[in-house]
């Protein structure tokens, strides 16, 4: 018996011991960055859109013209102009091309995805984003915010999996005279980067096909960047 709590003890200092000298590496919950939103209308309209968040506002542009603490997080909506090109004009008449906010928003960490070595992050980002319906102004919008983040590292893990994100942030729309609008096409790409290494094994990712875009068409992308924590 004496010998058995020897040996149990002796295991049990070797496991501290690894984890000590390894530390225990989990990932923290990062900030929901730069989700844009584009409308797209067959024709000129006044739209009002709504977002339903669960979490916090920090950074919103343009300002919304209604914001609120919910139950759930935070409502805040915005009434432009749209036109079809995707020109947002505000009330003051001032345009816009998109409407972004960002904020703190509970994120799991996917486990499906890419390794992407800084050299590939471009020609990457280009081959993903056309196939997840992206357009090239979109697209370029999204790399020139993305690409130095991902090339900051020289690997860095990517998954495209907006599955948790989608049911934290939703929106609504409604037309000058309050009634609903739902989007023919509403296409939403959300990215989750981490850093990696050149060992790293991950399960490759299946991008499903976008909606082919027709009728009034709502795009947007947006992301997180997810940081190591030790404990």
């Amino acid at each position: 018996m004496k010998k058995a709590l020897i040996i149990v003890s002796c295991l049990l200092v070797a496991v501290l011991a690894f984890l000590v000298a390894y530390d225990m590496v989990t990932w923290r919950d990062g900030l929901s960055e730069k989700p844009v939103l584009y409308l797209y209308p067959q024709e000129e309209r006044q739209l009002t859109v709504t977002l339903d968040l669960e979490g916090s506002l920090d950074t919103v542009y343009p300002a919304p013209d209604e914001q609120h603490a919910t139950g759930r997080g935070t409502q805040a909506s915005w009434t432009v102009t749209a036109s079809p090109d995707g020109t947002l004009t505000d009330a003051s008449g001032r345009t816009y091309p998109s409407l972004f906010w960002d904020g703190p928003v509970r994120q799991e960490s996917p486990q499906q995805g890419f390794v992407v070595a800084r050299e590939d992050a471009v020609p990457f980002l280009e081959e993903k984003l056309a196939l997840l319906g992206l357009s090239d102004r979109e697209s370029a919008d999204f790399i020139t915010y993305w690409a130095p983040r991902i090339r900051a590292y020289e690997y860095t893990f990517v998954s495209f999996d907006a599955s948790a994100y989608t049911q934290r942030a939703s929106y609504s729309f409604t037309d000058e005279a309050g009634a609903t609008v739902t989007p023919d096409t509403f296409i939403r790409v959300f990215m989750t980067i981490r850093e990696a290494d050149a060992n790293t094994v991950v399960q490759p990712q299946t991008l499903a096909p976008p909606p082919t875009r027709s009728g009034f068409t709502v795009v947007e992308w947006g992301g997180t960047e997810q940081q190591k924590s030790h404990r």
